[in-house]
């Protein structure tokens, strides 16, 4: 009896081993037709902007939940956010066109972009206050899924895609997204980083068109899944390249920046060639990994977005068209600032202390110059707005019959950036700067960061200043964190 027990259980460990090696990553299906006006596309989602209303662009940075309760309580406070426009009252929040995330952001984005009426209600308990880090402890100590590792075509990261998926997005996809009314939530940009070309991936139907891959029937857990695969922790998110198949042609800025020879923008020749490894023949799949690794701050996407008409979602294509009044950004930076004490002793710091800083150093370094090159660009172009309108002063005291010089910046340019950096108190300054990045927090640590964010947003100066030109009776709500929630988090 024992020797049939026996063999029994070799032959059951035989089959999960078998079925085990047979599970595979849930694959992204192919494109039947290129159409403009289908799939997950910002024309599709979005109508035209009238311009007579501010333009609000949110980037969503990395972060774990420590990122995602950040961007939750901008939320929050957006939603009070009120000011008139033409003798109506409008709330700001409405105003939301575009998110951009990466990583712990995505969370936030996500369920805002799938959930907009029900979102401030669900997304803490469904969320910020659930242990996600557990929760995936868990799952990988399932010998359910110990089999199914076993396989190369699955691993941690498509473990912690069904976890989301089943937890958090209810199973939803694009389509979900596409099948919304038009301008019912904004346009979302889920940002990874592609690690066989070292570059930027955004989850969008024009990103998709490149694999000849339809991005409707990929699921909204599994975009987040990439955007937040941070190295180590989970195994690369792999996606089918379907280039063997006719799938369209591309898009005329990527020959036009493919042209080496006749094209001094060096920034748009790396991104034409980036797009175009997509159809190389020698390219049949995508491996990603945290959007951190190329845009810790999702700031990329929407810096090309108004800064060029190659962007798909061109936003400054839309500010040709007289249809941008007026353009607020707001970056949510979830970013830390660790004390390390290495520096007193001659013992070098040990393996996880330097995987630490080789992982966040150029993390901190790329979300840097993203913020520099959105607010030195804004600069730029007030600068010449104003410069036009100096001439045309002039000209209109000195040579009042002399013609206007044409000013092509009609845009009021607001960029607004929260950070822990500019809290002003040394003590809660330190207390956030030193949270983990990781997928569970205690509830008053994320009660803190939700009442930061919303203090950050109304102390910033920037952001006043960008909506008192919108509104010049516009004044700031005054926000004061508990100091009791400070005490509990960071300690007397």
């Amino acid at each position: 009896m024992r020797i049939a027990n026996h063999g029994l259980m070799l032959l059951c460990s035989a089959v999960l081993l078998i079925c085990g090696g047979c599970a595979h990553y849930p694959d992204n299906p192919r494109l039947a037709s290129i159409a403009t006006n289908e799939g997950y596309r910002y024309s599709v989602v979005r109508p035209i902007p009238g311009g007579d209303t501010p333009f609000v662009v949110l980037a969503f940075s990395g972060g774990g939940t420590r990122a995602a309760a950040f961007s939750f309580g901008l939320m929050e406070e957006l939603k009070t956010v009120e000011y008139i426009a033409k003798g109506m009252k409008r709330k700001l929040i409405d105003d939301v066109e575009i998110i951009s995330s990466v990583s712990g952001g995505s969370f936030t984005s996500t369920y805002y972009a799938l959930y907009p009426e029900s979102f401030f209600r669900d997304f803490p308990e469904k969320f910020l206050y659930r242990n996600i880090q557990m929760g995936l402890v868990w799952r990988l100590f399932n010998p359910y899924n110990w089999w199914r590792l076993a396989s190369p075509d699955f691993s941690r990261i498509d473990m912690a895609d069904e976890y989301y998926n089943n937890t958090v997005f209810d199973n939803k996809t694009f389509a979900d997204l596409v099948n919304m009314p038009k301008g019912k939530s904004p346009f979302l940009v889920l940002n990874a980083t592609d690690i066989g070309i070292t570059h930027r991936f955004e989850f969008t139907q024009d990103q998709f068109d490149l694999l000849c891959s339809d991005l409707s029937g990929v699921s909204l857990s599994r975009a987040v899944a990439a955007s937040s695969d941070f190295p180590v922790a989970f195994a690369p998110l792999t996606l089918d390249i379907f280039n063997k198949q006719p799938c369209g042609q591309l898009p005329m800025w990527i020959e036009l920046g493919m042209d080496r020879e006749h094209n001094p923008d060096k920034r748009r020749v790396a991104d034409a060639t980036a797009a175009h490894s997509y159809r190389e023949a020698d390219r049949s799949f995508v491996h990603l990994l945290d959007g951190g690794l190329s845009d810790n701050l999702g700031l990329r996407g929407p810096f090309q977005a108004v800064s060029t008409t190659d962007s798909p979602w061109s936003i400054l294509r839309l500010a040709n068209l007289d249809k941008l009044g007026r353009l607020m950004m707001i970056a949510v930076n979830a970013k830390t600032t660790k004390q390390r004490d290495w520096d007193k002793k001659s013992s070098p710091p040990g393996i996880g202390a330097v995987l630490d800083v080789a992982l966040n150093g150029p993390m901190d370094d790329v979300s840097f110059d993203s913020t520099e090159m959105v607010d030195g660009h804004f600069t730029q172009m007030k600068q010449l707005s104003n410069t036009v309108a100096s001439c045309n002063k002039r000209l209109g005291q000195y040579c009042p019959a002399a013609p206007q010089i044409y000013n092509p910046i009609t845009t009021d340019f607001t960029f607004s950036e929260l950070t822990f950096d500019n809290i002003p108190d040394p003590r809660l300054r330190r207390c956030l700067q030193e949270l983990p990045t990781s997928f569970a927090l205690p509830r008053n640590t994320v009660d803190l960061l939700r009442a930061a964010a919303g203090y950050l947003l109304m102390n910033s100066s920037d952001f006043v200043a960008g909506m008192k030109r919108l509104d010049p009776a516009w004044q700031p709500r005054q926000v004061v964190i508990d100091p009791k929630l400070i005490d509990e988090v960071c300690g007397r």
